[in-house]
């Protein structure tokens, strides 16, 4: 019988959750798993049930961890992982959903690349969504501005299986309290990527809005807010170099070709004062914020992490 940890970041989705503890269950009853969950309380507002883990066999332990207020689905997973390092459980850990659309039976598939590649942390792509139209079209134009900004792909969530021997490596991110995914992308650790289809919701409706997942992709670009400086300084200094250059074509237009028009000359001057002004405002602004970000404590989940610890529930059947 092979030990597995599930991580499971909830808020007020307890009906979906019990749902899911029933499939997984399922799940590990057919391929001979020992699962020990880790579900993270990210301050509902909704009280947890009683949980009663004898008609779930296969799952040996169930830890409550509650936080002192809401933090967020990244920041939730990252407080989950920190006292599952702390724990010190020696079995690879699945980070998932708690709303199905995470499905169980990937679960296994996850684990079946893990057993190839034993040392890598492997993500679960979506190769098909079930999302509404709405929010496919602003999903897509996230993952082209955090090209555009970043140069990478992002391609995949938090659904993944992390190697035991990585955990504390993990838990130490300090860009995990931002963003999951992202974090691990920034990190020198190595992944892989396996294709999954998304599962539907169990019960009740989701979180996720056009607001959510703008805040989502904002925390994601966060982790790579240093990479992002650069990129924007260069496209400063590119548009500075082009009123530059417009400048001294004006100057040769206005005075050594008849081509140049009474107002015209001093519109464009104007103009191009103006970007250039702005130009230099946004450096000097970008600037102050990424030596701001630099200069502050970061926030080590593995380390920092009881600042936001409620309690710890530990449910056995």
């Amino acid at each position: 019988m092979r030990d597995l940890c599930i991580l499971i970041p909830i808020y007020n989705d307890w009906e979906s959750l019990a749902i899911l503890l029933g499939a997984l269950n399922n799940i590990a009853t057919q391929k001979d798993l020992r699962l020990h969950m880790v579900v993270v309380d990210d301050g509902s507002t909704i009280a947890p049930p009683k949980w009663d883990l004898h008609q779930l066999d296969h799952i040996v332990a169930l830890d409550v961890v509650s936080l002192i207020r809401n933090l967020g689905h990244q920041r939730a997973i990252a407080m989950g992982l920190a006292v599952i390092s702390g724990m010190q459980i020696n079995t690879p850990v699945i980070v998932m959903d708690g709303d199905g659309e995470d499905q169980p039976a990937d679960v296994f598939l996850l684990l079946t690349q893990h057993d190839q590649s034993p040392d890598e942390i492997i993500f679960a792509q979506r190769a098909k969504r079930s999302e509404g139209r709405l929010f496919r079209v602003f999903y897509f134009f996230f993952k082209v501005f955090f090209q555009f900004l970043v140069g990478k792909k992002i391609t995949f969530g938090n659904f993944c299986l992390i190697p035991a021997g990585q955990l504390r490596r993990v838990a130490h991110l300090q860009e995990l309290w931002n963003h999951f995914a992202a974090g691990i992308m920034h990190s020198s650790m190595s992944w892989k990527i396996v294709p999954t289809t998304r599962g539907t919701r169990l019960t009740g409706k989701s979180h996720m809005n056009p607001v959510a997942l703008v805040l989502h992709g904002l925390s994601a670009i966060s982790v790579y807010i240093e990479i992002v400086y650069v990129r924007l300084l260069f496209l400063a200094f590119g548009l500075i170099l082009f009123d530059v250059l417009s400048f001294i074509a004006l100057i040769y237009i206005r005075f050594g070709t008849p081509l140049a028009i009474p107002g015209w000359a001093t519109s464009v001057a104007v103009g191009l004062t103006v970007m250039m002004v702005q130009a230099v405002l946004f450096l000097a602004l970008l600037s102050f914020v990424v030596l701001s970000y630099r200069s502050g404590k970061m926030f080590i989940p593995a380390v920092d992490y009881k600042d936001y610890l409620l309690n710890i529930e530990h449910i056995k059947p």
